[in-house]
């Protein structure tokens, strides 16, 4: 019974990745050719007007092309049909109000998730033991803050502070 369970979260898993590495493998030549043409405008710009002056130019450059992206994402982020823009009003209102029962994953992206975690969770184990082995005064020290900023506070009575006299 769990064995078609880990099967499927295996298939999944694995048809996740081969997309992704496909994506990657379209991308890294277009990526290998903007690092190049990169350089070769770098260079055009220090010889037509200096190392200082060339760097604020493909700095400008960098700049232009964020703010380009970042729009055109922000558009698409924008852009719910009437029923969902109906449901994100109700609720950021019930956000706004503090009774927030909305899920905070999607349940496509939650199953994905649990699929994830069941075909990758034993293999990561070892690692994430062996990880927090290494840096245990560091977990240790972030524990000790997380229980002291976690702590109630009274009522001011008990302060082991003495005002000066």
């Amino acid at each position: 019974m769990l064995q078609s369970l880990f099967r499927r979260a295996e298939a999944s898993v694995d048809n996740a990745i081969a997309v992704v590495l496909a994506r990657a493998l379209v991308a890294l030549p277009f990526l290998i050719a903007a690092g190049f043409a990169t350089a070769a405008l770098a260079t055009y710009l220090y010889r037509e007007f200096g190392s200082e002056t060339g760097n604020v130019v493909m700095a400008g450059v960098f700049i232009v092309i964020g703010a380009i992206t970042a729009g055109i994402v922000a558009s698409r982020s924008k852009t719910p049909d009437a029923a969902n823009t109906s449901q994100a009003d109700t609720a950021e209102r019930k956000i706004e109000n503090g009774a927030s029962d909305a899920p905070l994953l999607d349940p496509m992206d939650r199953e994905v998730v649990a699929a994830t975690l069941a075909a990758l969770g034993p293999m990561a184990i070892p690692f994430v033991v062996r990880a927090v082995v290494r840096n245990l005064p560091l977990v240790a020290a972030l524990a000790a803050a997380g229980f002291i900023l976690s702590r109630q506070g009274g009522d001011g009575s008990e302060s082991p502070m003495q005002p000066a006299e």
